[in-house]
């Protein structure tokens, strides 16, 4: 019995997390997510700060079984690796903005390499506020893309933009966001898809879908709350209907998803309903 099973065995919580469907049923209505990950952003990221070894098994505990982070949290790779491996987690995913990744791309890759990271991930693809950019901005950086993910595809990695809901706001009478994908290499630059923030920005996920199958490697599950400023919420809490999404993830290529909230009033608390919640999903 490893570390990961041993917790969760002893805490009693929500059972394994690569179940298949029950016998007799249609797997395509009922199978079960396999692998629930998370990015330990926001709360998490303090909760990780304060005390990472805790928190990880706390994790580990609940169920999940891959992260997104960038950094080593002030430990060693090495030490923070074994970590990771003695719970059972892999580190699928991390990154930072453009400006760090045009002058560190090289230490970002040395630490995905120590940590078994697969993806490199650019979460904001501007170097300044990103306001009033014009479409020939957008093209320059899906070219600037297509040079980042060549340099992390000869390092045996992947390289990853992710959105925010600016990208699909109109600029000069178009969607950028579909600049990004129509200017893009599917060889070199995988999408990682934030669910809110493409609702929040006008989009609708499905006709992406439809429209680039398969360039949708990650997803970020985030839910989005019923008030007037469509604010974040609790996975499965909100108005986002995420069993219609994942009824189309092999459409959208989805390897791995993370669970996330910017700003949670208990981390740990979102983190264990939003596990729950997602195992219910078929």
């Amino acid at each position: 019995m490893n570390r990961r099973h041993f917790l969760q065995t002893t805490v009693l919580l929500a059972g394994t997390a690569t179940m298949d469907a029950p016998a007799g049923a249609n797997p395509a209505r009922s199978a079960r997510i396999k692998k629930v990950g998370l990015i330990l952003s926001g709360g998490l990221h303090q909760e990780m700060q304060r005390d990472y070894a805790g928190t990880l098994e706390k994790l580990a505990a609940m169920g999940y079984q891959e992260l997104e982070f960038g950094g080593t949290y002030g430990q060693p790779a090495g030490e923070l690796r074994k970590r990771l491996d003695d719970l059972d987690l892999r580190n699928v995913a991390g990154g930072a903005a453009m400006s760090q990744l045009d002058k560190g791309l090289g230490g970002m890759i040395e630490e995905a390499h120590q940590l078994g990271r697969q993806y490199v991930v650019c979460y904001w693809p501007w170097t300044d506020s990103g306001e009033n950019k014009t479409l020939d901005d957008f093209r320059r950086t899906a070219e600037r893309f297509n040079e980042l993910g060549e340099k992390c595809k000869q390092a045996g990695l992947r390289f990853a933009f992710h959105n925010h809901d600016k990208e699909f706001k109109r600029t000069e009478g178009q969607v950028p966001y579909h600049i990004f994908l129509k200017e893009t290499d599917p060889a070199l630059v995988t999408m990682e898809l934030d669910l809110y923030w493409i609702v929040k920005g006008g989009g609708q996920p499905l006709d992406f879908f439809r429209q680039y199958p398969g360039r949708f490697g990650l997803w970020h599950v985030k839910d989005m709350d019923q008030t007037p400023q469509a604010g974040m919420t609790t996975v499965g809490q909100g108005i986002i209907d995420f069993p219609a999404l994942f009824a189309k993830a092999r459409q959208a290529g989805m390897k791995h998803f993370f669970v996330e909230h910017d700003n949670p009033p208990d981390a740990m608390q979102f983190a264990q309903d939003s596990y729950r919640y997602l195992k219910t999903v078929r």
